[in-house]
């Protein structure tokens, strides 16, 4: 690893002509002391030294060099702080910024990328013979005090390391699986089409977002129901309301931001006063149109995304707050309101949904607790799918969903034996309308470790291991799945779902035209 870094430190006022050698005896005690601290004798070589330096009236120019111990960014800080006090207070004469004229670094990589890679504060980033090669730009001394320069090097190795992972399937594996059932399902196509004949949903203008009508709705509700009586009221979860408005400085903890392309971000208006939009308003009462383009002129950038994965706030609350262990473990469960995805052309049918509905768990603990709070979650959801739902499904162990948000790779193995995610999978007789695959996602029981305990700053009050857990379970795709499994006719389902319905579903309206 090298760093060569040329800068100049501005100054607030002109130095003294006396300045100058003085300035010259503290850079070369620098040289000897601090820009030294902290690296073994037998690696002199790879701290921080000043190959370069040339004391102007109202600047210092310098140039460092180094290697990985003390980096050149990192010696750039102690130099700061060595000579601001000093200069101050023998010449009345401030530092006042840092102006970067050239910063390369050098570094040895792992793994050769597979393909280019682009990162922010670089006119490029090369690779060769084993190393990558960036030129920074755009550095200032918020980006030395930040030390944004190392969480670049780590952003870097993030993306190579992402490279190499294929998606789920390739770090998957099943740990159990139901006995074959598929030929028990009453529907083999795709349910969507007579779902929508039989006027229990109808078509939204908006990809991904149905009218959801009494029968299914009721279906829902009664899944919804169900869940909460077996998992929630046992497990002695309390409801929540989460809010659906996530701010951005909580989409960037919880990892969100590494998923923009997939968020549904929200826009104030720059004005609330009516006459502000009233062209906007003019234009549409007279074409029939909205002015998009006109309306966009009129918004603030994003303030916040729509919730995505339900459970955002749930760490908020405890955000660089200190917790105890000796309680019980806090569990929560949200149904609310929807959450948002969006997925671009993939929705077709109502398996995947831009807007959706979810009960979302969330629980704090122990790692042993947290751990044996997400399986036994799991166990009984596996129950109701099995001796209720009557579907064929497997279990798989895959890649830990929380870090594939946060656009992170798991490189090492954990020390203790468990499963970090499971996915819990459901079998169709066909190919869903919109992906070309015969199963159906719907539900993931993860544990996080000490993931969010760090990105939300909140601690242990005697400094013991605090860890959270999260599932997500969509009452909406369970829906579609019992309805390939037991059709449409409310008589033959079975008895633990007609119970929170009553003696008949409710009915659609009837119309003229539909």
């Amino acid at each position: 690893m090298k760093f060569t870094l040329e800068l100049d430190i501005l100054f607030n006022k002109e130095l003294p002509a006396e300045a100058h050698e003085k300035i010259s005896e503290w850079l070369r005690e620098a040289g000897e002391t601090i820009l030294l601290k902290g690296c073994p004798k037998n690696a002199i070589e790879e701290a921080c030294r000043i190959t370069e330096y040339k004391i102007l009236n109202d600047r210092l120019h310098l140039k460092l060099e180094s290697g990985r111990r003390v980096r050149a960014h990192v010696g750039l800080m102690r130099l700061w702080k060595f000579l601001a006090p000093r200069i101050g207070k023998e010449f009345k004469v401030g530092l006042k910024d840092v102006k970067v004229k050239k910063f390369l670094i050098e570094v040895e990589l792992d793994r050769k990328p597979l393909k280019p890679v682009t990162l922010p504060f670089t006119e490029y980033v090369k690779f060769e013979n084993g190393k990558a090669y960036l030129s920074l730009k755009d550095i200032d001394m918020t980006a030395f005090k930040k030390n944004y320069i190392d969480k670049l090097l780590t952003r870097l190795k993030e993306k190579i390391a992402a490279q190499y992972v294929t998606g789920k399937a390739a770090l998957s594996r099943v740990v159990r699986e139901s006995p074959p059932r598929l030929e028990k399902y009453k529907l083999r196509d795709d349910p969507t089409p007579l779902l929508l004949e039989k006027k229990w949903i109808k078509e939204y203008p908006l990809a991904g977002v149905w009218l959801i009508l009494p029968p299914f709705t009721a279906l829902i509700r009664a899944i919804e129901s169900l869940v909460i009586d077996r998992i929630a009221k046992p497990m002695n979860f309390k409801e929540v309301l989460f809010p659906r408005l996530i701010p951005l400085e909580v989409e960037y903890r919880k990892g969100h931001i590494a998923i923009a392309n997939e968020i549904w971000w929200v826009c104030r208006p720059k004005s609330r006063d009516p006459a502000f939009f009233e062209d906007v308003v003019d234009y549409a009462i007279i074409t029939g149109t909205v002015p998009r383009e006109k309306l966009m002129e009129k918004l603030e950038p994003p303030s916040c995304g729509l919730s995505y994965a339900q459970c955002e706030p749930f760490y908020q609350i405890f955000f660089k707050e200190v917790v105890d262990l000796d309680e019980e473990p806090i569990k929560f469960f949200d149904r609310f309101g929807p959450t948002w995805r969006y997925e671009a052309g993939g929705l077709k049918g109502i398996e995947r949904l831009t807007e959706f509905y979810r009960i979302e768990f969330a629980w704090l603990s122990s790692p042993e607790k947290v751990i044996e709070i997400r399986d036994e979650i799991l166990k009984r959801a596996e129950k109701i799918l099995d001796k209720i739902f009557d579907v064929e499904y497997y279990v798989e162990a895959t890649t830990p969903v929380y870090l594939e948000h946060a656009g992170m790779v798991e490189e090492k193995e954990s020390k203790m034996e468990y499963v970090k995610t499971y996915d819990l999978v459901v079998k169709l007789p066909f190919q869903t309308k919109s992906r070309p695959e015969k199963i159906l996602e719907i539900a993931s029981f993860n544990v996080h470790e000490d993931f969010y305990a760090k990105r939300f700053y909140f601690k242990e009050k005697r400094n013991r291991p605090v860890w959270t857990g999260c599932v997500g379970i969509g009452p909406s795709r369970w829906a579609y799945i019992f309805i390939v499994r037991w059709g449409l006719d409310f008589d033959e389902w079975p008895k633990e779902i007609r119970k929170y319905i009553g003696e008949k579903l409710p009915k659609s309206p009837k119309l003229v035209t539909w």
